[in-house]
């Protein structure tokens, strides 16, 4: 297999003749770039909701990193994927035209400068979606000047999921902006309403709900899960780590008491595990599905913790660490009732206990966290309508 760096590379080599090829001939193109396959998911629902309204546009697809471009390749909800060329002048004239796209949707946070002058030189409606801004981002400050001038010139409109994120750009002068929400939103509760289940996870479960822990690291996320299997050695814990390197992978099943067994090799009995680790990818976002309430990692260590809303949307409790960073989700869950922030093991545990003995709290959590999900959807529809009027 090719590391990233060679994907990286490899991918880009001749891409140009790739990308006339399909582009020949080939008219209303909407360009959707994204850094990674996280950012482009929270465009899909938004290419989802302007092809149900306008049917004739083709979607070009690009990513900076390999994790987007391996994981859509073959996705049938973009026409055309390709590695975004490397940001000169040159490659940003010769990209645009042979795309020729005719609207250019940005998703999050992936700007590139030469790209962005051409699109405002050559007058191609620009959004960026889904933008998410702090007042100590290096755009606000003196070394950002050039990027918050491209925000200024560049974006037809900015997007923002928040109202902290809205109010951060107008006092950095910019009027191009509106907010609509979070349009991963209406994704999540898509992908929670699928007809889908998984016959290992479900043997494994034997009709019970289990707790679910998603993308946990290899830090103070690992450790308040191992502490709760511990202390509820009857109770089953479906655990999908998000590094999922051997390290962690040995780090768990040797501290868990319980019997501990791996998704790609559960073996005999695997029913009778205590644990199940799930150690490939691609499948978190359903798995919570087995849950009656979940752990969402990277909130100890990470930049914040991933998706919260993804659990939330099957109606069960979430808790996380207590760093939100850009998440936005992640206070105004509290605030609704929906989560629990920790701030370790102990706490953790506590609030396991309780969803585990108290269940009139573990349904007021329920129902806030479903109340919540159903709440923010139509996002999707509303950036959609902005893009193409």
């Amino acid at each position: 297999m090719k590391s990233k760096l060679q994907q990286f590379i490899c991918g880009r080599a001749g891409q140009f003749k790739r990308i006339e090829e399909a582009c020949k001939g080939v008219d209303n193109i909407i360009w959707v770039h994204a850094a990674s396959y996280g950012e482009f998911e929270e465009a899909r629902p938004v290419i989802a909701a302007i092809r149900a309204k306008a049917p004739a546009y083709r979607f070009l697809v690009t990513f900076f990193s390999p994790s987007g471009y391996e994981y859509l390749k073959d996705d049938p909800i973009a026409d055309f994927v390709f590695y975004l060329p490397i940001d000169t002048r040159r490659n940003a004239r010769r990209f645009l035209d042979l795309v020729r796209p005719v609207k250019v949707i940005v998703s999050i946070s992936d700007y590139w400068l030469n790209f962005l002058h051409e699109l405002r030189d050559r007058h191609i409606p620009t959004f960026l979606i889904s933008a998410r801004f702090l007042p100590g981002m290096a755009y606000f400050k003196p070394i950002g000047k050039m990027y918050l001038n491209a925000f200024r010139t560049c974006f037809t409109k900015i997007i923002v999921n928040n109202e902290s994120s809205l109010e951060v750009l107008r006092n950095a002068g910019l009027d191009n902006i509106a907010m609509a929400g979070d349009p991963r939103m209406d994704r999540v509760n898509a992908i929670a309403a699928e007809d889908w289940g998984d016959p290992l996870v479900e043997r494994w479960c034997v009709g019970h709900k289990v707790f679910v822990a998603g993308s946990t690291l290899p830090d103070e996320d690992d450790e308040c899960v191992i502490a709760a299997a511990n202390a509820n050695p009857g109770d089953k814990f479906l655990v999908i780590p998000h590094e999922q390197g051997k390290a962690q992978l040995s780090h768990l099943i040797s501290s868990i008491k319980g019997k501990t067994v791996l998704y790609t090799n559960p073996g005999e009995g695997f029913e009778e595990a205590q644990v199940l680790i799930v150690d490939t990818v691609g499948m978190l976002s359903r798995l919570y599905r087995y849950g009656f309430a979940a752990f969402v990692g990277s909130g100890f260590s990470g930049d914040s913790p991933h998706s919260v809303i993804e659990p939330a949307a099957y109606g069960i409790p979430v808790s996380f660490g207590p760093y939100f960073g850009t998440q936005m989700h992640c206070e105004k869950m509290i605030v609704a009732g929906a989560a629990e922030a920790v701030h370790g093991r102990q706490e953790f545990c506590n609030w396991y206990s309780r969803l585990k003995n108290n269940p009139e709290y573990l349904a007021s959590m329920s129902k806030a966290a479903s109340d919540y999900c159903r709440a923010g959807a139509g996002v999707a529809d509303k950036i959609a309508g902005m893009i193409l009027s």
